[in-house]
Formats: structure tokens, sequence, C-alpha cells
């Protein structure tokens, strides 16, 4: 009982000591790391590291959409894949869970968001650009290839933020395998889904999915790519972040991996 106590009082004691995140620290913190008014950023994020933060992953997602302002458009992925290898075959927009992380949650049913009807690799969207980027998602070739919200965040020169996570979140490094046509990327054959959309209206569709299992080395680029002035790194709260130029990392990889199409495999046997 006594060492339960002693835990206790620690932990009270860790949660008194750390710095409590508001919202209006945070967007100080996303701006001092560069984020842009008015445009696109697209985010990967763990509320865990950036400390206690009042009002948790709302205030999080507040305090994102105020650092882009009423002309940025806000992305987070809402993925799924997690339960679709587990078997699952349908994907219901407004109510099949995000597996990547409590933000990424709470943002796929906050007002106003408009989800891509992907059963794997979704996105939620929130701003101008909603539309554009997650419309026709579901008829894309690859979950983050050709047409996708990925692509067309990398193209029209879009940031991609870390928050609090690594490079080996970054869906966009699948962009580039999927243009590059890499492949081991994709199963062969197609598995067929019924997809729901937020109206409720079902449709079926063969979609292909990424092959699971392959280990990528995709953190290992961190150095080069902020040496190139692609990537900048800074804090938000107590979270390590990063935050990368969606066109110029585009550009830079799809040239290396031209040059070597096992570039980003753990084993390039």
């Amino acid at each position: 009982m006594i060492t339960l106590a002693k835990k206790c009082v620690k932990a009270t004691l860790r949660l008194i000591a750390e710095r409590h995140l508001s919202e209006a620290q945070i967007i100080v913190d996303l701006k001092n790391l560069g984020v842009r008014t008015g445009g696109i950023v697209l985010v990967h994020s763990s509320l865990s590291s950036l400390g206690y933060v009042r009002g948790g992953a709302l205030t999080v997602i507040r305090a994102l959409q105020s650092a882009i302002g009423p002309r940025g458009t806000l992305v987070i992925p809402t993925h799924s894949w997690e339960i679709m290898e587990r078997g699952a075959r349908v994907f219901n927009a407004s109510e099949t869970p995000s597996c990547v992380g409590t933000i990424s949650e709470e943002f796929r049913k906050f007002q106003g968001v408009r989800r891509s009807l992907h059963p794997s690799h979704s996105v939620a969207a929130l701003g101008p650009l909603s539309s554009e980027l997650t419309d026709r998602h579901q008829y894309c070739s690859t979950p983050c290839g050709a047409g996708s919200p990925y692509e067309n965040i990398l193209k029209q020169g879009g940031q991609i933020l870390f928050l609090g996570v690594t490079l080996d979140s970054n869906t966009a490094f699948h962009t580039i395998e999927a243009i590059a046509d890499l492949p081991y990327l994709m199963k062969q054959t197609p598995d067929n889904f019924t997809i729901i959309d937020a109206d409720g209206k079902r449709k079926e569709l063969p979609i292909r999915r990424h092959e699971a299992g392959i280990a990528r080395r995709f953190s290992e680029w961190e150095n080069l790519l902020c040496e190139n002035g692609i990537l900048q790194k800074g804090l938000v709260g107590n979270a390590r972040c990063l935050l990368v130029e969606g066109k110029s990392f585009l550009d830079f990889m799809m040239k290396r991996v031209g040059e070597d199409p096992k570039l980003f495999l753990c084993d390039p046997r």
C-alpha cells in the first residue's frame, strides 16, 4: 500500500510539473516550426507526445485550424488498414474508426470534415480544398498514388507535419513508391469492398491493397532531408516535430528512387 501511495504521489507531482499546453501555445509553436497560413497541411500525430493538453485532441485540432487560418486546408489520415488486414470488407465513412491515433479519430467526427472513401488509407479534410482532395479516392488504382489525396497534397505544395511521430509514419513515402510503380508495394489481385458514404449510400468496389509486412527504412532519411532544406525540426509542447515541404519531398525522393528502386527497403534482396 505504501509503495502504491508513493507511486500515486510521484505521478501527481509529475503532472503538476509538466507544462500544461494551451491552444494558444500550440499555435505559437506551430508557427515557429514553419506551418504556413493559407496552405495545405497533412498531419501525422501522437497526442500523448505533446504532454498534458488542456482539452485534449480537440484543442490540438482547433490550434491546427487557427495556425493555417480559414483559407488553409487541414488534412489528417484516418486509416483503417488495421481492421482490413484482419478481414473486414465494409468501410463506412461515418462509423469505421481510425487506427492511427486519438487526434485522427476525433478529427474524423469533427463538424464539417469530409472523409475520403478509401477503405484502408482514407483521409479527413477540413477547409476550402477538402472536396477536391477527398473526392474519388476510392477509385484510385493504389491507396496513396496517382489521384489520391496524398499525391495531390505533394503536387500542390502542401506541408506534412509530424506531430510527435517519426518519418516512419510518413504515408507520402508510399506515394513515391506508387508513382514509381515499385513491384513490392501492391497485392496482385483486388479485394471486394462495400463502401458506405456519409449519406449512407452503398457501393461495391474491387480495391487493391498494400502488401503487408514489408519493412521500410523511412526514418533514416530525416538528416538528409534536413540538410537539403526539405525538412524542419522543432518542438510543439513536449513533442519533437518535423515539418516537410511536400513538393520538394516529391521531387527529391522521385529522383533517388529512380536511381535505386529498392531504396526504402530494410532488406533489399
